[in-house]
């Protein structure tokens, strides 16, 4: 019964001892997966801004290309910079380039302003709530 009972308490502590990096490689799994969701959330607000009808809007559609672009930018700067960050600092700047994507698709409801079509406010919307439970894991780390 000793043995049994000396087997239970040594895998307890391993499994103790091991959780954090379960769950930091969990977060940085979910963290890949949530980026690959919202570089295709933010493409698909590009393609549903160029399908807007321009009109007297070409400018803003055309910095509401360039800011979703820059957001892709940044997302895939944060996919290729999270595997080798491990540091608070490093992971600062992973941190620093999400919200900037976020910001950046936020640009485009600026730009229109009332004049928003729906479906671009649709996609922009899902796009920073993509990017926004991005940001929240990587706080978890």
């Amino acid at each position: 019964m000793s043995s049994s009972l000396f087997l239970l308490v040594s895998i307890s502590v391993a499994l103790l001892w091991s959780y954090p990096v379960f769950v930091e490689s969990d977060l940085r799994a979910d963290a890949q997966a949530k980026i690959q969701e919202a570089v295709a959330a933010t493409q698909a607000v590009i393609q549903v801004v160029k399908s807007v009808e321009t009109g007297g809007n070409k400018q803003i559609v055309e910095t509401c290309i360039e800011v979703s672009s820059d957001a892709i930018d940044n997302l895939n700067d944060v996919k290729s910079l999270l595997p080798k960050a491990r540091d608070p600092r490093s992971l600062e700047t992973v941190r620093v380039r999400a919200t900037a994507a976020f910001t950046d698709v936020g640009t485009c409801d600026d730009e229109f302003g009332d004049r928003e079509p729906a479906q671009v406010a649709a996609a922009t919307k899902k796009a920073q709530d993509i990017i926004n439970q991005l940001i929240i894991i990587l706080n978890k780390l």
